[in-house]
């Protein structure tokens, strides 16, 4: 298969996962009736979460956020894959009901799970940022620019999925890491740029 993918390809890695991570219940049924510019949930392959976890240098005082983080999933592997506290901002009630019970079921202490909109709760202890393409348009931008300003403060990362990575590219405060294999569906990883913190402080 092309790396270069239309949408995101799943294989039996996701089959044993759900079931191992999964409240046992059914899908839940969403309630939030969306807005144009915010984008239905889907699963991110585990294989793209084990490759991100692979990927960031992780360090002890990092919190890892995901904005629309759905049924919890990613947040719950790259916890149980790396140690670091994790936290799932999910603006659907029962997503966020269904991955909370997850998380308890499984006793992982160390994951949060946040029902709200990306551009209203708190990120501020976040330094890395996962997003799956969750919102585009005027909703991307404005979550993009909150994390803009928490990059003046101090480094942080922001890992794009899909189609939001060449947004996030375009976005000249964010310098995309070197190496990693190109194509909209592979995790591509941003690192805040430290000039711009200095002129920031002057």
């Amino acid at each position: 298969m092309s790396e270069d993918r239309d949408i995101p390809e799943y294989d039996p890695l996701d089959v044993l996962v759900n079931r191992l991570l999964g409240g046992g219940a059914g899908m839940p049924v969403p309630t939030v009736e969306l807005t144009a510019e915010m984008v239905e949930f889907y699963k991110t392959p585990v294989r793209v979460v084990v490759e991100l976890a692979e990927r960031v240098s992780w360090g002890p005082e990092d919190v890892f956020f995901d904005l629309g983080s759905g049924l919890g999933q990613v947040v719950m592997l790259v916890n149980t894959l790396t140690g670091v506290v994790g936290k799932g901002v999910e603006i659907e009630p029962a997503y966020c009901a269904y991955a909370r019970a997850c998380a308890a079921a499984h006793g992982l202490s160390d994951v949060e799970f946040i029902e709200g909109d990306a551009r209203d709760v708190d990120l501020a202890s976040g330094t890395v940022f996962f997003l799956f393409t969750p919102f585009k348009g005027e909703v991307f931008l404005r979550v993009m620019d909150r994390l803009r300003l928490l990059a003046l403060t101090r480094e942080i990362r922001v890992i794009g999925y899909g189609p939001c990575s060449a947004e996030i590219a375009r976005l000249g405060w964010l310098r995309q890491e070197e190496g990693a294999a190109s194509g909209e569906y592979r995790p591509q990883i941003f690192n805040s740029s430290a000039e711009d913190r200095g002129a920031s402080s002057k």
